[in-house]
This record gives C-alpha cells, structure tokens and sequence, in this order.
C-alpha cells in the first residue's frame, strides 16, 4: 500500500501544486488515458488492500471476543494459583484449613496442571472388553491428577456418578472422565460409564463418575478426552495448587495466602498468578494480530485518500471547461458534485468487488487454526464497504465541491 500510494497518491498531488490545470491538459492530452488508466488502477488496488485489512480487522477481533466469551465449561473467574511445594505434603491439610478459615478464600484444590496448560500424555488405556482388559484402538485419552476439591473449586458440573471423596479410601484408584472419552471409549451414555472397570498406567480401578466437557487447553484445540485420578497419600503428583477466591477484596486475599505461605514455606519466595490473566495469553498471537491489522488498515486508509485525492484533482483539472459550461447552463453545486463522483465511486465498487472474495478467503483459512471459531457475518463486508465509499465520497467531495463552487468565467478563459 505504501509504493502504491506513493506514486498515485503523494506523485499525483504534489504535481497538481506545482502547475497550473492548462499546462496538466497539455501534457495528458500527449500521453493520452494511459496515465490516468494507470491511476486508477492503483487507486482500485489501494482501496481493495484497505478493505481487506478492515475486514480481517473486524473477523480477528470478533473471534477473539467469542474466545474471550464463549462457555469454557469451568469457572476462570477469581482462581488464584500457586506451585505445589513437596515440602508441604505432610502439613498440606493443616495449611488448607488455615487459609480457608479466611472468609474470601471459598475452596482449594491441588492438580498436576491447570486449565490454559499442557494435558499430559496418555499412559495406556485398558477397558474390560468381554473377558479381558484391552486397550481401544486410536485411543487418545489425557490425564492430569487431581484431589477431589479439583471439580468443585473450578465448578465443573458433574453429569452422572460422583466426585472423588476422601471418606471413600478406595478412590485413589478410581477415576472421574468427562463425556469426551466416555464416547471414545464407546460406552452407551454417561451413566452406563459410571461403574466401568478401567486400567490406566498399571492401576487398575473403576470409573465414579462422568464430568461436563471443558476447554482445559485453548480454543485451537478440541475438547480431548481426560481422566482424573487422584493419587494416594504416598504419591505426590501435583504441581499446582488452585484458590478461588471472593473477589470483593482481592488485595486482601493475596495477602492472607502470601502470609500463610510464609509461615509453612519460609524459605520458598510465593509466586501467585490469576487464572483469567493465563487464560488471556493464550491468545496474545491474536491479540498482535488484532493490533497490527489496526494500524495498517488506518494506514492503508489513510494512503489510498492520498490516491484517490491525487487522482480526483488529476482528472477534475480536465473538466474545468465543461464545469463552467454546465455552471452557466445552469447545474446546480449538487449535480456537479454528483457527477464528479460517480466515476471515482465506481472505482471503489469494483475494489470492493475484488476485496471481498480474497478477505473471505483469506479470514477463512485462518480461522481453520481454531477448532471452535465464529462464521464470518456478511454484516463485515457491508461495512467494509460503505466504510470505503463514504471515505472516498469525502475525498472526491471535497475536490468536486471546490470545482463547482469556481467561478465559470475563469475556467471559460482558459481557452
């Protein structure tokens, strides 16, 4: 846009500032419509980047609201999160009961990851098919080990069975899965899942329940089937350790758990980050996008202006005489106006015609990168549009008015 622009745009004005409207005739009427052919065909280039960029502005901000708004399937509000020291393992219900004696502090959980993390990867599946325990064939089913305080600290919603318990022992070989590996592991419902002999990485045990689908990792990915796990007493998988907080006095609450986490782990600097603001960079890529597509595209606006003024100051010198005629014959400011900018208005038509298919093509193939992403409105090309001739109704206006308000008589003399 900007080499563009350069030569129909700045070229263009600065030759009409230099010489006088009879001495441009001249010359045109020696290199005949060429160069204005030329012109317009930067200018119709220019105006098509321009609309692109405004549309890929719109869809890249549009998807990222929907990432920023669309159902995760879990609770991201107010969850504060900590590492997991193995220093604590001994004094982890003592610390616990401590900081949820706090009155903003409402749960605590621990888990090997957290939501807007890696899942880990899968460690073997076996099922009790028939006889025997066999593993699924095309079976890819994550695991991240959690305490039974995991799903409700991060409200998942439970759709059959139960949640891990501490008053059952048993459940340290248990399992909870959600809805995802409950159809690839080809059971009827969630229901019929619930009781099912399962084996995972040598344990083997049963599935207590079935959990709400959730995005555990990005958008970019689908939702893959998971199996919790919480481990035993003796081993100690966690990394993570999740606090969801009021939110009335955020401050406050940093605080009380800065200053319990010091008394059990004096020699350990605390480090606490909120959820929401993991869950924001997961999608800064797009967030710079967004950015960059602004820029240009005002850019891009701003230099096709520069054409266009250039080219509507070019051509309108041509008709000076023929401005005058109808003046004096009695055209009114507007239908000169009118007629000025008809053609330059044309010229948008057809850039807008070019940009629309190549910006859907392109927005298209980028939201393929999305396993879950929005449909491209024909609202945006619509605004795209008039956004661009109303832009260049301005732009000619401004030159096409200056010409009708002139007086006839000079333009008359010229020849």
């Amino acid at each position: 846009p900007f080499v563009v622009g350069l030569i129909s745009g700045i070229y263009p004005a600065l030759f009409m500032s230099s010489f006088k409207p009879i001495t441009v005739l001249k010359g045109v009427i020696k290199t005949g419509n060429s160069s204005i052919s030329f012109r317009k065909v930067l200018v119709v280039v220019q105006f098509s980047i321009s609309i692109i960029l405004v549309i890929a502005t719109a869809v890249v901000f549009q998807q990222l609201y929907f990432l920023q708004n669309a159902s995760l399937g879990y609770d991201k509000e107010h969850i504060v999160t900590v590492p997991y020291e193995s220093i604590l393992s001994r004094q982890y219900e003592s610390f616990k009961t401590e900081l949820l004696q706090h009155p903003d502090i409402k749960n605590m959980a621990r888990s090997s990851r957290i939501p807007t993390g890696r899942l880990l990867d899968d460690m073997g599946v076996q099922v009790l098919i028939g006889d025997s325990m066999q593993q699924p064939a095309n079976l890819d089913l994550k695991n991240v080990s959690a305490d039974h305080d995991f799903i409700p600290t991060y409200g998942i919603r439970m759709l059959a069975g139960r949640n891990f318990s501490k008053d059952f022992s048993t459940d340290t070989t248990n399992y909870v899965i959600n809805h995802a590996a409950v159809v690839v592991l080809g059971w009827k419902s969630d229901q019929d899942a619930v009781g099912k002999d399962l084996q995972y990485g040598g344990v083997k045990g049963k599935v207590i329940g079935v959990m709400n689908d959730f995005h555990f990792e990005s958008m970019h990915q689908k939702i893959i089937p998971l199996l919790l796990r919480m481990p035993g007493v003796t081993r100690t998988f966690y990394g993570n350790i999740s606090l969801k907080i009021s939110g009335t006095n955020v401050s406050s609450s940093i605080g009380t758990i800065e200053k319990v986490w010091q008394k059990y782990l004096p020699e350990t600097p605390f480090q606490s980050v909120f959820l929401d603001e993991q869950f924001g960079k997961l999608y800064q890529s797009e967030q710079r996008q967004g950015s960059i597509f602004t820029i240009f595209s005002c850019l891009a606006i701003f230099i096709a202006c520069l054409g266009l003024f250039g080219l509507s100051a070019f051509a309108i010198s041509q008709r000076f005489k023929e401005i005058g005629i109808r003046k004096v014959m009695g055209a009114s400011v507007t239908n000169i106006v009118a007629l000025l900018s008809k053609d330059f208005l044309q010229l948008i038509i057809i850039a807008a015609i070019i940009a629309f298919p190549v910006a859907w093509y392109m927005m298209y193939n980028w939201l393929q990168d999305f396993a879950y992403r929005i449909a491209i409105s024909w609202w945006v090309f619509l605004v795209a549009g008039v956004m661009a001739l109303l832009i260049a109704l301005v732009t000619v206006g401004f030159q096409a008015r200056k010409a009708a308000l002139a007086n006839p008589v000079k333009s008359l003399r010229t020849e």
